[in-house]
């Protein structure tokens, strides 16, 4: 199957913030409540550990992302304690971003849009995407990935969709899942409760970008493409779809540090 880049609603500028964040916010429910990135703590502890680095700038953060769960995960297993995760967006879902640092102070967030493929330099630490990779072309892919190079700092990448059929399949019945996890999602909010349950566009959202997201998920052969046509000397490289189980699907992961001893 190959990749399509079509649009996600989420993406686009014109799409309401009340609709934007009441997709985040379920979207960080479900990564949340089923600890989604678990099984990857293992490879992200080893490139922490590897690269010495101990603070973490997450990029495309969406409702915040995966850390106030993988947050334990990572200090139990890993040498370097996390003195910080910063959360960032191009469009920052700043109630979100709050609730999370209310319930870890570790956790801090920037207020102003950052773009992934030029990330500010004094926004220092080891780079993170969890479920947002894809939403870049190529060509803003291998930026993300140059811009981390040329700043000196390691990157992982780490997404739970997949170009293949049983994850299209799962994408259809999504709308369920909004229905029933919505009166779980905190903090409550009336318009998210209306567009989820009166006017249900919340769901159609997630199912119609869940779908795109997969068609456009990068493969790990494609990612090794991506490493090959950039410039990273020193670099080690670690590429692979992580699986669940028995089955055929898991989380395609990328991950590119520079070890300690090579770091100026």
């Amino acid at each position: 199957m190959n990749r399509i880049h079509f649009f996600e609603i989420e993406d686009q500028h014109w799409c309401p913030k009340v609709l934007r964040d009441g997709v985040t916010d379920f979207l960080q429910h479900i990564v949340q409540s089923y600890h989604l990135y678990q099984p990857i703590t293992q490879r992200l502890v080893k490139a922490l550990d590897q690269s010495g680095q101990n603070l973490i700038v997450d990029l495309c953060s969406g409702g915040a992302g995966p850390w106030l769960s993988l947050w334990k995960d990572v200090l139990q297993q890993s040498d370097n304690r996390i003195l910080s995760v910063t959360l960032t967006d191009l469009y920052p879902n700043l109630d979100a971003f709050r609730a999370a640092h209310t319930q870890n102070i570790g956790i801090v967030f920037c207020t102003e849009s950052i773009n992934a493929t030029q990330v500010p330099r004094e926004i220092k630490g080891f780079r993170t995407f969890f479920s947002s990779f894809h939403h870049l072309k190529p060509e803003e892919a291998k930026a993300v990935l140059r811009d981390a190079v040329d700043a000196k700092t390691g990157i992982a990448i780490f997404e739970s969709t997949q170009r293949h059929p049983l994850l299209l399949l799962y994408m259809l019945l999504t709308p369920f899942l909004v229905w029933l996890n919505t009166p779980f999602i905190r903090p409550w909010r009336w318009n998210r409760v209306f567009y989820t349950y009166i006017v249900p566009l919340i769901p159609f959202i997630v199912m119609f970008d869940g779908i795109v997201s997969c068609l456009r998920t990068y493969t790990p052969e494609e990612l090794k493409t991506m490493v090959n046509s950039i410039s990273a000397p020193y670099y080690k490289w670690d590429i692979g779809l992580q699986r669940f189980g028995i089955l055929p699907i898991g989380i395609t992961y990328m991950v590119g540090y520079m070890q300690k001893n090579k770091v100026n």
